[in-house]
């Protein structure tokens, strides 16, 4: 498949949960967006945001979502923010949450690799979070994006889950056999094909249209960014759970689970 097939069923997939995301918080977003300086960012990015300095910066965030973590970004500190995401529902809720908030932000429905060169040099700082790059099938087109995206000097900054993680099979999974038992292959080449839908909120399961998602092994993520003319100042690897999927690898205190990437053009 292309890219653009590839990224076409995803929209329709993430389209489909949204509604269902929505009913299953249990949190009124536009609520505590109306108070100022509100965070749903955890300690960890937001002590490391503090560091890189974010102060009157101009960020972007690709894979946004809904926008609430370049809300609380806003909230932080930051100039402005732009998000980018290919659903149409949860762009649609970023800008109410947006509005409700009166905070300076944009969000822009499109598929990341079809951003605008409007856009170029426009950034202080791109970031990317969790449940981003698990669904882009060609890494380096995407960072030659991300570099486009930022000013002279700017940083990126990527705060996910462990690409080893992708060796293991989450608890109710066929597969699953203990916690650290490999059960597939760290260089998985073939997309994640999924047809029971991606409610990561409230953890159910329907027949869904088809996803893919994909495994990226961390060299071809670290060679990806280099490549596309960003250098790694920094790469910090820490043993807590933000894919809400593998919290009893936690328990087992045995394995990075997430990791932070600091990185300027």
């Amino acid at each position: 498949m292309s890219i653009k097939k590839y990224t076409e069923a995803n929209r329709k997939a993430w389209n489909e949960v949204t509604p269902i995301h929505q009913q299953a918080r249990n949190i009124d977003l536009k609520e505590k967006f109306s108070t100022k300086g509100f965070s749903l960012l955890d300690e960890v990015i937001t002590e490391k945001l503090k560091e890189i300095n974010i102060q009157d910066k101009t960020v972007a965030q690709l894979c946004c979502n809904n926008g609430i973590e370049l809300l609380s970004i806003i909230n932080l500190g930051a100039k402005s923010g732009t998000g980018f995401d290919i659903s149409d529902y949860a762009i649609q809720e970023a800008n109410e949450l947006a509005q409700v908030s009166h905070l300076p932000c944009t969000f822009i429905r499109t598929d990341v690799y079809d951003i605008g060169k409007e856009h170029a040099g426009q950034y202080d700082l791109v970031y990317i979070s969790i449940g981003a790059l698990t669904w882009l099938p060609d890494l380096q087109r995407f960072f030659t994006i991300v570099s486009d995206l930022l000013k002279k000097e700017g940083m990126l900054l990527i705060y996910d889950m462990h690409p080893f993680l992708n060796m293991f099979a989450v608890k109710g999974e066929a597969e699953f056999e203990a916690p650290l038992k490999v059960a597939f292959s760290y260089y998985k080449n073939d997309p994640w094909v999924s047809y029971e839908g991606i409610d990561y909120i409230g953890g159910t399961t329907y027949k869904s249209r088809p996803n893919y998602s994909f495994s990226h092994t961390l060299s071809s993520l670290l060679n990806s960014i280099m490549k596309s003319g960003i250098h790694i100042k920094e790469f910090s690897e820490y043993h807590h759970d933000i894919s809400c999927l593998f919290g009893h690898l936690e328990e087992e205190n045995k394995l990075p689970l997430s990791y932070i990437l600091v990185g300027s053009k």
